[in-house]
C-alpha cells in the first residue's frame, strides 16, 4: 500500500465523540508551531467537514484566510448556552461552557496584550 503526501501529514486527534478528527497539515515552525487545516469525519469516507485556520497575517499575500480559535470557542459558547436553557441543562455541560468562557477570556487577554505590544497580526511572538 501506498501513502501519497497529504496521507503523511494527517495527523489523528483523539476526540470523546462517535467521528474521526485529523490535522491535515504538519505544525508549522514558522507560524507558532500550529497546525492550520483539520477535518472531521462524522459519517462516509465524503462525510467530512473541513476547517481552515488563519495562516499567516490578514491580508498578506501568501496567507490563507481563515477562521479564528475564539470563533470556534462562541459556537461552542452559543450550543452550550442552548442546552443549559433548555431540557439538556446538566452539570456536565456547565462545567464545560465554564471552561469555553475561560478560554475565550484568555484569549482575549492574549489578543489586548498583543495589540498594546504592536504585534497583533505578525508572526511575532509577544512578552508576557
Amino acid at each position: 500500500m501506498t501513502t501519497n503526501a497529504k496521507e503523511k501529514n494527517m495527523r489523528a486527534i483523539p476526540n470523546n465523540a462517535p467521528t474521526n478528527v485529523a490535522a491535515l497539515d504538519l505544525r508549522d515552525p514558522n507560524a507558532g508551531n500550529a497546525s492550520h487545516t483539520y477535518g472531521i469525519q462524522w459519517g462516509g469516507p465524503k462525510d467530512v467537514t473541513h476547517i481552515q485556520f488563519q495562516h499567516g497575517p490578514r491580508g498578506v499575500e501568501g496567507s490563507t484566510p481563515g477562521v479564528f480559535d475564539d470563533d470556534l470557542l462562541a459556537i461552542l459558547q452559543d450550543r452550550l448556552e442552548g442546552f443549559q436553557s433548555g431540557p439538556y441543562a446538566c452539570e456536565e455541560n456547565q462545567l464545560a461552557l465554564d471552561g469555553v468562557k475561560d478560554a475565550r477570556e484568555a484569549l482575549g487577554l492574549r489578543v489586548a496584550r498583543r495589540i498594546s505590544q504592536g504585534v497583533l497580526g505578525a508572526n511575532a511572538t509577544h512578552k508576557g
